[in-house]
C-alpha cells in the first residue's frame, strides 16, 4: 500500500483489516465483523486481530493513534473531517490525481508477471470495445494476477478509477452486493447495500471494476454486472471466473497455460519458455541452488509439461523442488495430490494445495457433470464427442445427457477444447485427468467404464476407415492403458 506516496509492504490480513476500517468511514467495526471478513473459513482467536493491528500501527508510525480501540466493542479509524467526503463523487477524478489514489484495494504485486504481455494488451483492447470482459480458465491458471496487471496498466495510463472486489468469501446475492458496495464506497459495515445504491455509485464515473472469483456466485454476479453497465456508459467490468457470466455484451478471454518446452527442446529453447522461467524464479525465491546444465533443464522441462504450464501447480512444485531436488519432484508428480501441498499461508485455502484447487471446481459441478468427468478420465489424449459418448453413455446416462455435460464441463474450464483441429476435439489437462481417475476408481463403476472403453476400441479397429493421426494416437494410447489396468 502507499503511505505519504511511499510504497510500504503490509501483510494481506493487516491490509484486509485496514480496508474494512476505511470502508466503515469512522464507524466502529466489531471484532466479529473483522473475524468474518479476514478469516472467513477459519476458527481463530481474538489475539490474531491484535497482532495484525500492532503491525498496522507500527507502519503508521506517528499516526498510529488513528486506529482507535473501542473497549469491549471493536475498532474504528479516526480520519480528518476533510477526508470523510464520499469517495464516489465524479469530481474526485481529475488530471492531477495520482494513479495510486485511483486504485481502490488493488493488491500490490511484487513479482513480475511472466509470459502475459500479449494477453494484457489483448484484454485492454477488449475493454475498449465492450463493457464486460471475463477472464476464464481453470483454477490456478493465473486469472487474478492477470486481472490485477491489466487494471494497473489502465490506471497508470488513463484517468480511470479502479476498484478491486474479491468474491471468494461471499456466499449469496446480498453478499455480492455488499462487497461491491464496500469497494465503491456505497455501503457501511453495519448496513446491507441495495442495487440502487450501487447504480448511484457508478453513475457519472469513469470506472473499472475488477470482480474476482465469480464462479461460485455466478448468477448474482452476472445480474449485478449487467445492471451496472446499463446504468453507466463509462463503466467497465473485468471479471475472473471459471465459467462465463453469460451477460449481454460480454467478451470472453480464455487464459491459456504458460508455454511449455517440447520434448527434446534445446537448453536455450527450454529457458525461453515462460513456464520454465516461472519455475526457476520460484526456486530462487526459496534460495535454492538452481542448476542450468542440459540435464537439469530437461528435468525442469518435464515438470513443466506434466503440470501443463499451470502457474499455481508450478509454484507448488518449485517449493518442493527447493527442498527435495528436481529429480525427486518428478517422481513425486506420480502422486501429485499428496506431494504438491504447502502453498502460501496467506493464500485462500483452495490455493494451498493442488487437490484443493480441483476440489473447488468439482464442487461447482452438477451430479451428471461429475459422473461424466470421472468417465472421461480414461482418455489419455484428445477425444471426439463420439468417443466420449461411447464411453460415458450407458443405461443411466443418454447420449444427449453426456453431450450436455461435456458442454457444461467445457464452459467451466474442466474439459479443454482443442482449437487447432478441423473437427472439434476435447482433452483433459494431466492434473485434471489424474483427479478424474481418482474419482472413477473411488466409485463402483470403474470396471464398467473400462469395459466400455475396450468395446469402443474393438469397434474402432474393426472399421476399415481412414483415421486421423490424433484419433489413431488416442486409440493406441487407450489400448495401452486398457492393458496396463488389467
Amino acid at each position: 500500500m502507499y503511505l505519504d506516496d511511499r510504497l510500504v509492504q503490509v501483510g494481506s490480513r493487516a491490509f484486509d483489516i485496514l480496508e474494512l476500517l476505511i470502508l466503515a468511514r469512522g464507524k466502529t467495526v466489531t471484532k466479529d465483523e473483522i473475524l468474518r471478513r479476514v478469516w472467513p473459513n477459519s476458527v481463530v482467536e481474538e489475539n490474531n486481530i491484535h497482532v495484525q493491528l500492532s503491525a498496522l500501527r507500527k507502519i503508521l508510525g506517528a499516526d498510529k493513534h488513528a486506529i482507535c480501540t473501542i473497549s469491549g466493542r471493536g475498532y474504528r479509524l479516526i480520519v480528518p473531517a476533510e477526508a470523510t467526503a464520499p469517495a464516489v463523487l465524479p469530481e474526485a477524478v481529475h488530471s492531477g490525481q495520482t494513479a495510486a489514489a485511483r486504485r481502490h484495494g488493488l493488491p500490490v504485486c511484487h513479482v513480475p508477471l511472466l509470459g502475459r504481455e500479449g494477453a494484457i494488451a489483448d484484454i485492454i483492447r477488449a475493454l475498449q470495445e465492450t463493457p464486460i470482459v471475463s477472464l476464464l480458465g481453470p483454477g490456478g491458471i493465473g486469472k487474478t494476477q492477470l486481472g490485477i496487471a491489466v487494471a494497473r496498466s489502465i490506471a497508470a495510463a488513463s484517468e480511470v478509477d479502479v476498484c478491486f472486489v474479491t468474491l471468494a468469501a461471499v456466499e449469496n446475492a446480498q453478499g455480492v452486493i455488499n462487497m461491491i458496495a464496500g469497494a465503491l464506497g456505497a455501503g457501511h459495515a453495519d448496513d446491507e447495500a441495495t442495487l440502487q445504491s450501487l447504480i448511484a455509485a457508478v453513475r457519472g464515473r469513469k470506472l473499472l471494476v475488477v470482480l474476482d472469483n465469480c464462479e461460485h456466485v455466478i448468477d448474482p454476479a452476472a445480474t449485478v454486472c449487467e445492471l451496472l453497465v446499463q446504468a453507466s456508459a463509462d463503466l467497465r467490468i473485468l471479471a475472473t471466473s471459471r465459467e462465463p457470466l453469460r451477460t449481454r455484451e460480454e467478451k470472453f478471454y480464455w487464459v491459456a497455460p504458460l508455454d511449455t518446452p517440447d520434448a527434446g527442446a534445446s537448453p536455450a529453447a527450454i529457458q525461453a519458455c515462460s513456464s520454465v522461467r516461472l519455475f526457476l524464479a520460484q526456486m530462487r525465491a526459496f534460495n535454492a541452488e538452481v542448476e542450468t546444465d542440459a540435464g537439469s533443464l530437461e528435468m525442469v522441462a518435464t515438470i513443466c509439461r506434466r503440470l501443463d504450464g499451470v502457474p499455481l501447480a508450478l509454484e507448488l512444485a518449485a517449493a518442493r523442488a527447493a527442498v527435495f531436488g528436481i529429480r525427486k519432484t518428478i517422481s513425486g508428480l506420480d502422486d501429485r495430490f499428496h506431494f504438491l501441498t504447502g502453498g502460501r499461508r496467506t493464500a485462500p485455502p483452495r490455493q494451498q494445495t493442488l487437490e484443493a484447487t480441483l476440489d473447488w471446481s468439482y464442487q461447482l459441478l452438477s451430479t451428471t457433470e461429475r459422473i461424466v468427468l470421472h468417465r472421461l478420465g480414461v482418455f489419455p489424449a484428445r477425444f471426439s464427442l463420439e468417443a466420449a459418448c461411447a464411453v460415458a453413455a450407458c443405461e443411466r446416462l443418454s447420449h444427449n445427457e453426456v453431450t450436455e455435460a461435456i458442454v457444461g464441463l467445457a464452459s467451466k474450464c474442466v474439459v479443454m477444447t482443442a482449437l487447432d483441429s478441423k473437427t472439434k476435439e476435447y482433452f483433459l489437462l494431466e492434473t485434471t485427468r489424474e483427479y478424474a481417475l481418482r474419482k472413477l476408481y473411488e466409485s463402483d463403476e470403474a470396471d464398467d467404464v473400462l469395459t466400455r472403453s475396450a468395446a469402443y476400441l474393438a469397434s474402432f479397429y474393426a472399421q476399415p476407415r481412414a483415421r486421423s493421426f490424433t484419433t489413431a494416437r488416442l486409440a493406441d494410447n487407450l489400448a495401452a492403458e486398457s492393458v496396463a489396468t488389467r
